[in-house]
């Protein structure tokens, strides 16, 4: 089953405007998508492709990117012969699958490129192929794109719904509130939170309708998450496991920031690599602190500070319960009845981190600590830029909250700042120069 993504778009402008000079580059996380991505442009756009899968590929195949780069010809015959397909000058597509598991391969790229006779594209992660590409030469010619877990719009896509998501952003435009359908449409926003975004879950929540089956593959992905962790060299796979399996209990505190010391035995400059690991392999997204959003967010980051969110919500509430029966499983009934609990909040506030990610954010957070006390006395959950100018966006998850910290915020950085949204289960309003947007809105931000 293929999905309408909207990352595909930018493949199309890649093959349009930049190759063959530039090799396309997709990262992301395992089981995201990316070689049915490359393979639907193959399908869709060439007369013919090759995709080379380096998970598998023989010895004979991976040799000819490193001892055949002097006679081309012979390199490209070789892989016309081995995959049975034939390729054709300028109409015809190289797919270098899982190139992180050969980095030779991306080196080759650049005598590929020169030959300009066909477009590559290149799939991978780059939590194992950062550390490998010291020994090569890494080109410059690539154009990279990064994909994410569906979010909800893909999602309703994916569930033959169309049109709603074009009603939510009419209303995101227009700032008109929906009446008695934000009920309707929060129900089809719970069940994407424990759906999730990736693509084997939600083809197989579409075919079966089952919450079981659905727990069962993303329980299946986390375990390859695992015996990826496992089976790298790069990083301590004790500490990346430390770090994984602790992000339920350390999003679920009321600040949310992952305290390493809360890892038995832990280290700070033990752990800095491996969480940097997770990061390049898409499977969490690191959202950094901030202490002035009056300069560019990167220049004032807390390097101390930090929140740690599953790339997949999905996956996080499966995470949560690993290796229990998803029956188990209180997240399921809670979210499907609307009965979180406060600490469970942290489910909301992944996906928004999750959302703002998926439409290209750079993830930041404020937070004002008291120079005695060392204590937090102010913060913002999220940070994001439109028009050169400050928007914090705070996630509440429970009817009764509170914007002290928000309209502190507003006070003190007034003239940067652009919009403040605040994110509840509520109704689309505007309020006092404050726009409330229910949670599904995330993803127009």
């Amino acid at each position: 089953m293929e999905f309408k993504r909207k990352i595909y778009d930018k493949m199309l402008k890649w093959k349009k405007e930049y190759a063959p000079h530039y090799a396309l580059f997709i990262k992301g996380a395992r089981r995201v998508g990316k070689s049915t991505l490359a393979l639907k442009l193959g399908k869709e756009e060439y007369k013919s492709y090759i995709e080379i899968r380096f998970d598998r590929a023989p010895d004979e195949i991976k040799n000819l990117f490193v001892n055949s780069l002097e006679d081309l010809d012979i390199l490209f015959n070789q892989l016309q012969i081995f995959y049975k397909t034939r390729l054709y000058p300028n109409e015809s597509l190289i797919i270098l699958d899982e190139i992180q598991l050969f980095p030779k391969a991306r080196q080759a790229l650049k005598t590929l490129l020169e030959d300009k006779r066909y477009d590559y594209i290149e799939t991978g992660s780059l939590a194992s192929i950062t550390k490998k590409s010291k020994e090569i030469l890494i080109p410059s010619e690539e154009y990279q794109i990064e994909v994410q877990p569906m979010d909800f719009e893909e999602f309703m896509w994916a569930c033959g719904d169309g049109i709603t998501t074009d009603i939510i952003k009419e209303h995101y435009n227009k700032l008109l509130p929906f009446g008695q359908i934000n009920k309707d449409i929060m129900k089809r926003f719970r069940e994407y939170l424990l759906v999730g975004g990736m693509p084997q879950a939600v083809v197989e929540y579409v075919n079966s309708k089952d919450f079981g089956k659905v727990d069962f593959i993303k329980q299946n992905i986390l375990n390859l998450y695992e015996n990826d962790i496992e089976f790298q060299n790069e990083e301590n796979p004790i500490y990346i496991k430390n770090i994984l399996m602790h992000i339920p209990s350390e999003l679920s505190k009321h600040d949310k920031h992952f305290v390493v010391s809360h890892i038995k035995g832990a280290r700070k400059r033990e752990y800095k690599e491996p969480i940097k690991w997770l990061n390049e392999a898409n499977i969490v997204n690191i959202a950094e602190s901030v202490s002035d959003p009056s300069v560019a967010f990167n220049l004032s980051t807390m390097n101390n500070s930090f929140k740690c969110y599953m790339a997949d919500t999905g996956l996080l509430i499966s995470l949560a319960y690993k290796n229990k029966d998803y029956l188990e499983n209180e997240l399921y009934k809670s979210i499907l009845f609307d009965k979180l609990h406060i600490n469970e909040g942290m489910i909301i506030e992944n996906a928004v981190c999750q959302a703002l990610k998926a439409n290209g954010h750079n993830l930041y957070y404020y937070k004002k600590i008291d120079k005695d006390t060392k204590k937090t006395i102010m913060e913002v959950d999220f940070l994001i830029r439109q028009n050169n100018k400050v928007c914090p966006v705070e996630v509440k998850s429970s009817n009764n909250y509170q914007l002290s910290s928000l309209l502190k915020f507003k006070t003190m950085f007034n003239s940067q700042i652009k919009t403040l949204y605040v994110l509840h289960e509520g109704d689309l309003k505007r309020e006092d120069n404050i726009i409330y947007l229910p949670y599904y809105m995330a993803f127009c931000l």
